[in-house]
């Protein structure tokens, strides 16, 4: 299974999902579907902004959330993983400003990454505005959704604004076997379920 690692870079340079619901935003549907939502997760929702005009709510969350002394790996619990099939043990990715934890599943069908991001919040993607990302809110928090479609692999990434100029970013990611539609399907509720576990 490759790293979900060097997808982090590729998706700060890519647009976002295409779909904007009155409710959970879908990737790839016409209207408001849920997608797999676990007990306690806070589902994904709001709207695109469109290009050049700032959301208010990007830089509005209901408290701050530290992060400097989390383990991303705790951020889904062992009932939630196997809810979302993610079946091989978790293996945390120790790096300093980045530390990550990598979700597999013996199918291969995607892979999960939770990254927490010490040094960059979502005001990479929202200041300004970047054309074609969705914006989200998870569990009251201001939230961005970018998918990923190069030499890599496929992914689609939830990035979670938790403090000023900090994130967690919650990616899905494929080889081929799921689309990038199907990752951001994916995503979403595990973006929801970590949100939940962080705002505990």
């Amino acid at each position: 299974m490759r790293r979900v690692v060097p997808l982090i870079a590729v998706l700060a340079l890519l647009g976002g999902c295409s779909q904007t619901t009155d409710g959970s935003a879908t990737p790839g549907d016409s209207g408001s579907t849920s997608t797999g939502r676990t007990s306690g997760s806070d589902e994904p929702t709001g709207s695109r902004e469109p290009s050049g005009q700032p959301s208010e709510q990007q830089s509005k969350r209901p408290k701050t959330i530290d992060i400097s002394a989390l383990d991303p790996c705790t951020l889904l619990t062992d009932a939630q993983r196997a809810e979302f099939g993610m079946d091989r043990p978790p293996r945390l990715e120790d790096e300093a400003d980045k530390p990550g934890c990598s979700l597999s599943r013996e199918d291969r069908k995607f892979s999960i990454g939770i990254y927490l991001s010490r040094t960059q919040g979502i005001e990479v993607y929202t200041d300004p505005p970047r054309p074609g990302a969705t914006t989200l809110e998870v569990g009251g928090f201001p939230a961005v959704m970018v998918e990923a479609d190069t030499s890599l692999g496929l992914g689609c990434s939830m990035i979670l604004d938790v403090a000023d100029g900090k994130s967690v970013d919650v990616i899905a990611h494929s080889l081929g076997d799921t689309d990038v539609k199907g990752l951001c399907q994916v995503v979403q509720p595990i973006a929801g379920a970590v949100m939940a576990n962080l705002n505990k």
